[in-house]
């Protein structure tokens, strides 16, 4: 029997089958647009995820008719938020975290309660991007909208819905909400009382227990098949990855990420201080750290779809995927070029909801290759700026494993291990996420009934693959650039700020 990973991205959405071992039989992806009805809002449609979702998932299960799916669970980003009714029927798009929305709410928020008090319960700092002032956000300004709203549903628990079941969200999803409890495992009423909102959430499990058992339905999964508890995407892809201590994930998508695996909660006051944050994931008494930038993975393809025309040609007429075609016959040296990679907003340790991106060093002179490059060498600046905030939080990392779309890219990981100077791992199997909740859903399902089983199936399935050592001459020429490059932020941030300001009024 076959069992399935789903993965809901902020840009796309995949399954992937796996045999009960983990060995990948096949996978399908789709893509569906961000949407931004005003300057600084971005939101997704979430017929059309939905949409996407039963079309991957029919895909799959048709290659697997001869080994038919046993069971599913899900990876999904963070915070966005599907309103519903008590039908579950959608009434309005998901406002993605990065969405600039929230501010004045946040603000209002922590007027009530403490960032200690908040960190205490969720593990996590008070920032915008956060399911609950989003929320707020919308009671506030959809106040007809809001009045009908039965439940706010992550996209896990939304598709969980969507197969006719109760909607069920898993420990970590609920955690990105803000309003969740990570001590006591259920949501937290002094934080709902700050927030002046009654509990709009599902109701939560743990990873890997048992959702509901799928009857008929259109997503093209067999009858009987057991949908379980899953994971926000980041542990899902660190729990795949089989990250060990003095490791880290290094995922690049839609977000770059890395993402630790803890077996007991850090200390607060770094966390707090670095706006990092912790929080449960599958397994007795396991945590996963985190650290990002949001726009990751996004920017090669805003590269792809605006500037990219002449590259996307020549990959059709070679029959082959477009990042090939971008990320070929790049400069060997680094570049005079900085790209600050803020071109959604900043992730830690700012999580400044103005930040807006720059291209520092252009010349007459500048290629498009060049500009390629630098967009790369950006997403890894920006990293090494978050490994550094771990290390003053005690967490050092002496390998990166790495998942996502730069885990196919060679070019993209060289680049990573010169400018980490650290060495990065490519896994054999680069579908980290949907690996790890494929096998939640066979836990659920008893395949696979024990921590030890998942974890001996994931050893046996993330071998390393391609190593990527660090560049000597490389690395001390990226030290310098990177020495600047820190600068950059700090010191346009208030220019930024103006830009933005004006904008958002429409001047």
């Amino acid at each position: 029997m076959s069992i399935m990973g789903l993965d809901i991205g902020t840009t796309g959405v995949k399954a992937v089958a796996f045999t009960e071992e983990g060995k990948l039989i096949t996978s399908a992806y789709r893509e569906y647009p961000m949407h931004s009805p005003r300057e600084g809002s971005l939101e997704l449609d979430p017929r059309e995820v939905l949409a996407g979702a039963k079309e991957v998932v029919g895909a799959v299960c048709a290659e697997t008719s001869s080994d038919p799916v046993k069971s599913m669970a899900i990876s999904t980003l963070g915070e966005a938020a599907v309103p519903v009714d008590a039908n579950h029927e959608v009434l309005g798009n998901a406002i993605i975290g990065f969405d600039s929305r929230g501010q004045l709410e946040k603000e209002a928020f922590e007027k009530k309660i403490t960032n200690e008090d908040v960190f205490a319960r969720t593990g996590h700092g008070i920032n915008s991007y956060h399911t609950l002032f989003k929320i707020m956000w919308r009671r506030d300004h959809e106040p007809e909208l809001y009045k009908n709203v039965k439940h706010f549903l992550t996209f896990s628990d939304f598709i969980i819905s969507q197969l006719g079941l109760e909607p069920r969200i898993d420990h970590s999803n609920a955690s990105r909400t803000l309003a969740f409890d990570i001590q006591q495992r259920d949501w937290s009423q002094p934080i709902l009382d700050a927030a002046g909102i009654e509990n709009v959430f599902a109701e939560p499990i743990a990873p890997g227990d048992v959702a509901g058992t799928v009857g008929k339905n259109d997503f093209g999964l067999p009858e009987g098949c057991v949908v379980a508890g899953g994971l926000h995407d980041q542990p899902a892809g660190i729990l795949g990855a089989g990250i060990r201590p003095g490791e880290s994930m290094l995922a690049t998508g839609t977000v770059a990420c890395l993402g630790i695996r803890l077996d007991s909660p850090p200390e607060a006051g770094p966390m707090i201080e670095n706006n990092l944050c912790y929080y449960p994931t599958f397994g007795q008494d396991q945590w996963v750290a985190l650290a990002w930038n949001f726009t990751g993975g996004s920017l090669l393809r805003w590269f792809r779809d605006q500037l990219g025309a002449e590259d996307c040609v020549a990959a059709e007429q070679r029959g082959v995927d477009p990042y090939e075609v971008i990320c070929s016959d790049l400069p060997e040296d680094p570049t005079g070029l900085l790209v600050l990679p803020h071109f959604t907003t900043a992730g830690t340790p700012s999580f400044d909801s103005k930040a807006l991106g720059a291209i520092l060093g252009l010349r007459l002179t500048t290629t498009r290759k060049e500009i390629t490059k630098a967009i790369l060498e950006g997403v890894a600046y920006e990293i090494q700026l978050n490994a550094a905030l771990l290390a003053n939080a005690g967490i050092h990392i002496n390998l990166y494993k790495a998942i996502g779309g730069a885990a196919k890219s060679p070019v993209w990981l060289q680049i990573f291990a010169d400018i980490l100077n650290t060495p990065v791992a490519q896994l054999e199997v680069t579908e980290g996420a949907a690996l790890g909740v494929a096998l939640l859903g066979a836990h659920g399902a008893g395949i696979h009934p024990s921590e030890d089983a998942i974890n001996a199936v994931i050893e046996n399935q993330t071998r390393e693959g391609l190593m990527f050592e660090p560049d000597a001459r490389r690395a001390e020429q990226y030290a310098e650039r990177g020495a600047i490059y820190a600068d950059i932020y700090p010191s346009t941030r208030g220019m930024t700020h103006r830009i933005f300001d004006l904008v958002a009024r429409g001047g």
